[in-house]
């Protein structure tokens, strides 16, 4: 009777089993995907350099402001294009950059990996002119 009752458990299971993967393997072929390839917009294509590519390594600026968005100080960081969307560059910090350590030890600045969205433009090829960027703006402090 054990066997019995053990049997049609494992008849029963196999049937779920195989009715739900027959269901699976039609919505899998019925599945259709439609790339869609992303594009700059052209009010970002004027502020984007001509050699801006994904997976290029560049210079971006990290730029303290205060609450009224003024400038205060800057460094260049070095930085690697992630993907490029219709309304920025995806960044992604190639190093730590310190712009200035609070008494509460709060480093100010950009941490090695962390990924933000260029939107300005602000991209250079070497470090060089990165900070002559910055020195048009007054703001580039050396160490």
């Amino acid at each position: 009777m054990k066997k019995l009752v053990l049997l049609v458990i494992l008849f029963t299971s196999l049937c779920i089993i195989s009715c739900n993967s027959s269901n699976k393997s039609e919505e899998i072929a019925s599945y259709t995907y439609e790339e869609k390839k992303v594009e700059m917009s052209n009010a970002l294509r004027v502020k984007i350099p001509d050699w801006v590519k994904e997976g290029k390594v560049c210079y971006g600026l990290v730029i303290q402001i205060t609450k009224e968005r003024k400038p205060i100080t800057g460094k260049p960081v070095k930085a690697k294009v992630v993907q490029i969307d219709e309304n920025s560059v995806k960044m992604k910090a190639l190093e730590t950059v310190i712009l200035y350590e609070g008494p509460d030890r709060n480093l100010k600045g950009i941490n090695k990996g962390q990924v933000w969205d260029e939107k300005e433009g602000d991209l250079y090829l070497t470090f060089d002119e990165a900070v002559e960027a910055l020195k048009k703006m007054e703001i580039y402090k050396p160490d």
